[in-house]
């Protein structure tokens, strides 16, 4: 039989190799992959608030451009919907 502390070891050692290859992979050796892919949903939460503040504003801007876009979108969305019915 294996013996536990022996298993969690190498397990342990497993993760840290694959994590290793990961941080590699993905581009700057100094930062770790995890930190990275959290820059990330960073940036992409940030262009998306960019693009809601946009959309807001234009709406205040120009609120009967925003109501013909809103009737076109879903005119487009009950096409979509009764082609699958």
């Amino acid at each position: 039989m294996t013996d536990t502390p022996n298993l969690e070891t190498h397990l342990e050692e497993g993760i840290g190799r694959l994590q290793d290859g990961l941080d590699g992979l993905a581009g700057d050796p100094g930062a770790p992959f995890s930190a990275r892919m959290q820059g990330a949903g960073g940036m992409a939460q940030q262009g998306l608030g960019d693009i809601l503040d946009t959309v807001r504003d234009m709406t205040a801007d120009r609120p009967l451009l925003a109501l013909l876009g809103a009737s076109l979108l879903g005119f487009v969305a009950t096409l979509f919907m009764r082609r699958r019915a």
